[in-house]
Parts: C-alpha cells; structure tokens; sequence
C-alpha cells in the first residue's frame, strides 16, 4: 500500500508567527515511520549526488523541501492520502514491464537498462 507524500498544510493552519498549528493529534509511531521514510529519500538523492545523478542545484532544492515535508510531519499539519489506485487489492499484481513503462513516463525519457 503506497502512502502519498504528506499534504503541506493550508495558509489557514499556520499561527501569525508562521508556525504550523498542530490540526489534531497524530501517532507518534506514525510521525517516525514518516520521518524515516524521508530520511531514506534523502538518502538515495544524496548518493544519486554522489554518483553524478543529481546536479546540485535539484540536491539543494530536494534537501529543501524534504527539510519543510519533515517540519509538516513534526508539526502533525498533514493527511495521509490514499489513491483509488494505491487501495490493496488481491487482483493487483505487480508487471515489471509496465513499472518500467511508468518510470519512463515520469521521467521522461528511456530505460538506461
């Protein structure tokens, strides 16, 4: 089940101060699977840098709006959301051909394999 990044919260959740109200109580459990989760992310565009993958302006921009996803989650501002497409189900079978097919979508350009 493939959970959608967390959503950032409105103009309206923030305090004059610019500090996200926390809308409502969140499981902390919750809160650290999330914060590992982008912990990993980030992990992967670093050793994309690394590797040449990444140039550095998409790094300083990707850190960056990990940094403020993470702030979200800390804050508790954010809906998990699920896509009609994410929902378990016991006829969705994964198709390595058409995973492959997707990526090429998203990135807009060919397999390297």
């Amino acid at each position: 089940m493939a959970k959608n990044p967390p959503t950032l919260p409105a103009d309206d959740a923030t305090s004059p101060g610019g500090d996200p109200s926390p809308e409502q109580d969140k499981d902390p459990d919750e809160q650290e699977s999330l914060a590992r989760d982008l912990g990993e992310e980030l992990t992967d565009v670093f050793a994309r840098f690394v590797r040449g993958d990444v140039d550095f302006a998409d790094l300083t921009f990707l850190t960056f709006e990990t940094l403020q996803d993470l702030h979200v989650i800390a804050s508790g501002a954010y809906e998990i959301e699920f896509d009609d497409d994410d929902a378990p189900d016991d006829t969705d079978h994964y198709d390595p051909a058409e995973a492959t097919d997707q990526q090429e979508d998203l990135a807009q350009e060919p397999s390297r394999s």
